[in-house]
């Protein structure tokens, strides 16, 4: 099956999932995204919930202008399906830089399999992606990264409680911050633990990328 083929069907597969089912719950978040205090574009997700199933949806849209050119355009695009805080399947796109990566997974009994540039990957039957919405990733020692399918390592600690600004308003948030071998992602959650209220990450070029709920 070809990669657009396997694109179409899964978003077939998304659709006819969430259409068979009652009217979920939804749950959406929409940032306006900065590179060291520049907007640059947005992030969004929405979450459909269904008893214990998730339903996840996440564009993300970048772009960095030049005086009249574009400098650098990105564009990544995800489905994903969860059944309580396991991953049963995904399947993603990125364009970056002129150039456009396609990375699918699915759980089976005893494995969940990723098929992505490096081909084949094997992990343990429950795993999460770089899911910012559900606090739980913080507890993980590995993550899925969803746009080349690595299997990242990933330390987290728990920061003190800040005040923060979300739309014009100071919310207390639990801090905490995430690690990888590349980056350090701060992330800021509601006291409990219920809502995804910001992220700051320094990338491995050294700019910082702050997300800002709209």
């Amino acid at each position: 099956m070809t990669v657009v083929a396997r694109s179409a069907l899964a978003a077939a597969l998304y659709a006819a999932a969430v259409q068979a089912e009652p009217t979920p719950g939804v749950r959406e978040w929409r940032f306006d995204v900065t590179a060291d205090g520049v907007p640059i574009g947005t992030h969004s997700y929405v979450v459909r919930e269904q008893g214990s199933r998730r339903f996840v949806q996440s564009d993300m849209h970048f772009r960095v202008r030049l005086l009249v050119v574009d400098a650098y355009h990105y564009e990544h695009h995800a489905s994903e399906i969860w059944q309580d805080d396991c991953l049963t399947s995904f399947e993603t796109t990125t364009e970056e830089r002129g150039s456009s990566t396609n990375v699918s997974g699915h759980r089976d009994s005893d494995r969940f399999e990723i098929d992505g540039a490096a081909g084949k990957v094997f992990l343990p039957p429950c795993v999460m992606t770089f899911a910012y919405w559900n606090p739980r990733i913080v507890g993980q020692s590995h993550l899925v990264n969803a746009q080349t399918g690595a299997w990242t390592p990933v330390t987290s600690e728990k920061l003190d409680r800040e005040e923060i600004s979300v739309r014009g308003q100071l919310h207390t948030a639990d801090h905490y911050r995430l690690r990888t071998e590349k980056n350090r992602i701060d992330l800021w959650y509601s006291t409990d633990g219920n809502e995804w209220l910001a992220m700051r990450t320094r990338t491995n070029s050294g700019h910082v990328l702050a997300y800002q709920l709209r």
